[in-house]
């Protein structure tokens, strides 16, 4: 089965809570990503001040999912980009830790209950804590 997750780190880390901006470290960081598999594609973004996740269902219609990433990432978060990884995989989810591995990140995804498979630095443990206005 073919997954695509597109991850972007951001130079900064937040809160949405909160409502609070800093600069990102090595450690913590935001991220947004983007996730296609089983059908279904997803929106995740990462909140690295406390660790929590905020994750949108995109639909099942999506032709081009990186561009799409790329387009909607760019225009929200370009002044804040800092790196971005496009793995492609027909290998599931081993697949995709490996091709983490090979770019240099940890193999550590999570699997919320949503069907969205997202990256979490090693040592994290997102969850979603608050609910977008």
């Amino acid at each position: 089965m073919k997954m695509i997750l597109v991850i972007f780190f951001l130079s900064i880390q937040s809160s949405y809570s909160e409502d609070i901006e800093l600069p990102a470290t090595k450690e913590a960081f935001d991220t947004v990503q983007f996730y296609a598999g089983n059908g279904m594609n997803w929106r995740i973004k990462t909140y690295a001040k406390d660790q929590d996740v905020h994750i949108w269902s995109i639909g099942d219609n999506v032709d081009d999912l990186v561009a799409l990433a790329k387009a909607n990432t760019e225009k929200h978060y370009g002044d804040v980009l800092s790196e971005a990884y496009v793995i492609e995989t027909d290998d599931g989810l081993d697949g995709l830790r490996r091709a983490l591995e090979q770019r240099g990140l940890a193999a550590n995804l999570e699997l919320p209950p949503s069907g969205a498979v997202f990256w979490a630095p090693p040592g994290s443990t997102y969850r979603s804590k608050s609910t977008p206005r």
